[in-house]
């Protein structure tokens, strides 16, 4: 007798079907795991300037080093840069900054949220995603 802690609690995987429902409900929480993070993702993006900008660490880091040095060295926070289709757009890096943060921490704190709502739920099929 073998005990594991899964989605719906401790499972005693004493039997066969203990173990093909433990395994399921993994699979299934996995799952809806995935399709969230999917969701999640396709909504960091925001709009500027004519362009679209995928809102990643990457980005992150070059407007706040942008930043960084703009203050440190008397440098511009404008430069053109390729949004999400190659275009190239002039850019604030200080407004652009802004709207990045803004946009990832909602999809992050939504993220969390609904993740924590996912691994509280019962069954797999008490999930809406």
């Amino acid at each position: 007798i073998k005990t594991l802690t899964g989605p719906s609690g401790p499972v005693i995987l004493s039997s066969m079907e203990n173990l093909e429902s433990y395994a399921r409900e993994r699979f299934e929480l996995n799952r809806q795991k995935q399709t969230l993070k999917e969701q999640q993702q396709q909504r960091l993006t925001v709009t500027y300037n004519g362009g679209l900008f995928r809102v990643d660490m990457t980005l992150l880091n070059y407007l706040y080093m942008k930043n960084a040095n703009a203050g440190l060295f008397n440098q511009s926070t404008k430069c053109i840069i390729p949004d999400s289709y190659d275009t190239p757009i002039e850019i604030d890096c200080i407004e652009l900054v802004e709207l990045c943060e803004a946009r990832w921490n909602e999809v992050h704190n939504d993220w969390y949220n609904e993740y924590q709502e996912l691994k509280t739920k019962r069954k797999a099929g008490d999930v809406s995603v």
